[in-house]
């Protein structure tokens, strides 16, 4: 009973911060300009790829084993300050900020950090609300400060609703398990370094696929193409990739914890479902993003972008049945294996980042951002084509089918 209901709790915030979110990313497209939007696009890019990438990869070892989270945490926060420090000082000489600019860039990327590891602890414990509320309750904060109107810059929204996030979720001493046998099994401290290593090379690899386009193109500063690309992919994909997000966050602590799960059939079951639940909410999520755009933006049907919409769409499906593939590789994958995996995912994320660079420079505007698009899709059908052909492999090596 107790599980139901933090499985609920957790659901239920979670909910809450999807729907937060889509409105604060609705009210942004209607009210400000091409330029805020494009700005609100790359704080948000910057803070989520960086913010995410302090953790080095080791939100999958704690899942693994969650008697690691206290004896990383100190590294993690020398490592989440030097990553923070570098990463700010690079934006301030490219994009050319004031100082007060680059200070919220840094505040709001080092609290980030934070609310991530809080995240993750809790989860590789199968805490699963204390985990949305602080991975997810923050966007509520934004969409109060939004909606009060009480400041102008955009920068200072997220650093405050993160601040107060981390006052509220920081059970980071509080997080203990209950039972350690149900861990798939004890990490060493050096072990747990070289998991690491492997697991920051396919996550790194994760996080520009997702946010890679907006950060680059905002370097670049093709506004038009920013704007356009933010706009239908915050109306088309929320509902899907939010659902199916929360399905891989759910998996996660619930196989890990499943001795059955280890068989080739297991998984191709648990596959089907997921491909099924992702045929149906991609529609969904598609059918629900023309509306808005038809009734909320008031765009005329004979004006929409249906190659965007199109491409989008087909994004979304393959970001959603491939969280099966995720969820089994963080678990289960050894060390060699993620290495291998990482290869090619960063081969793939390396002539996406080109290809984009690429793009930019050679067009602007709505075409910029159709272009990007395609680059986009192929990238993720490669990422699952790998990684299927690597979960099959590693689990009929593990069982007999």
């Amino acid at each position: 009973m107790k599980k139901r209901i933090d499985l609920l709790a957790s659901f239920g915030i979670y909910g809450i911060g999807l729907l937060s979110f889509l409105i604060i990313e609705i009210l942004i497209i209607k009210k400000y300009s091409i330029t805020s939007i494009s700005n609100w696009a790359f704080y948000k890019s910057t803070i989520i790829l960086i913010g995410s990438f302090t953790l080095l990869g080791y939100d999958q070892v704690l899942l693994r084993d969650p008697r690691l989270i206290k004896i990383h945490f100190k590294k993690f926060v020398k490592r989440a300050l030097m990553v923070s420090v570098c990463s700010t000082v690079v934006i301030f000489f490219i994009k050319d900020y004031y100082w007060e600019e680059t200070l919220l860039v840094f505040l709001g990327i080092i609290f980030y950090s934070f609310i991530n590891y809080n995240a993750a602890a809790a989860r590789a414990n199968n805490q699963l609300w204390r985990s949305q509320f602080s991975k997810n309750f923050w966007k509520c904060f934004i969409l109060l400060l939004l909606l009060g109107n009480f400041i102008e810059d955009i920068f200072l929204y997220f650093v405050i609703a993160f601040a107060i996030t981390l006052l509220f979720s920081f059970f980071f001493n509080k997080y203990e398990l209950e039972d350690f046998s149900k861990v798939h099994k004890d990490i060493s401290v050096s072990e747990a370094e070289g998991l690491s290593r492997a697991f920051l090379i396919t996550s790194l690899t994760l996080l520009f696929a997702v946010y890679g386009e907006q950060f680059v193109i905002n370097l670049y500063g093709d506004e038009v193409a920013s704007a356009h690309l933010f706009k239908y992919f915050a109306v088309v994909t929320p509902i899907a990739l939010s659902l199916n997000g929360f399905l891989g966050f759910y998996l996660g602590p619930k196989i890990i914890r499943n001795p059955n799960s280890e068989s080739f059939i297991s998984y191709k079951s648990l596959f089907t479902k997921v491909f099924l639940f992702s045929v149906g909410n991609t529609l969904v999520s598609t059918g629900v993003g023309i509306l808005f755009l038809f009734y909320y933006l008031e765009i005329d049907f004979k004006d929409f972008d249906f190659f965007l919409i199109g491409t989008l769409s087909c994004i979304s499906f393959i970001r959603c049945i491939y969280v099966t593939n995720s969820v089994y590789l963080g678990i289960y994958a050894n060390k060699s294996e993620l290495f291998g995996i990482a290869k090619y995912f960063g081969v793939f994320t390396i002539l996406y980042l080109i290809a984009v660079v690429i793009a930019l420079f050679l067009f602007s505007g709505i075409f910029t951002a159709q272009i990007i698009s395609i680059l986009s899709l192929m990238n993720w059908v490669s990422r699952f084509v790998v990684s299927n052909v690597y979960i099959k492999r590693i689990l009929k090596n593990k069982t007999v089918v």
